[in-house]
């Protein structure tokens, strides 16, 4: 009592039928691609190091490589926020556009 009604849970967890996906594969360790295709490349070349080197890549033989694709990565997040804020911009825009002037 005497606290927030939002603060409790309404229900438990563990009285719902929920179970593990049947279909889920846990991917390849220690394979990341990440989530922009224009980036695969230099995460394939990135894990193609570590698997080749694997005793220069602790000093820094597959540096580069990570270098490399977080530059990609950098960029591709900046593409993908620029045209999300532009369709934002317009949605808006339009928006005002469509509304009906006040009589």
């Amino acid at each position: 009592e005497g606290q927030h009604p939002h603060h409790r849970m309404s229900y438990s967890m563990i009285d719902r039928d929920i179970g593990p996906d049947p279909d889920y594969k846990p991917p390849p360790k220690g394979v990341y691609r990440g989530k922009y295709e224009e980036c695969y490349k230099f995460a394939d070349a990135y894990n193609k190091c570590h698997k080749v080197k694997t005793f220069e890549r602790y000093f820094g033989g597959c540096s580069q490589h990570k270098v490399d694709l977080d530059k990609c990565n950098k960029a591709q997040l900046e593409l993908k926020r620029k045209e999300a804020a532009a369709k934002a911009r317009n949605s808006r825009w339009n928006k005002h556009l469509d509304a009906k002037p006040k009589k």
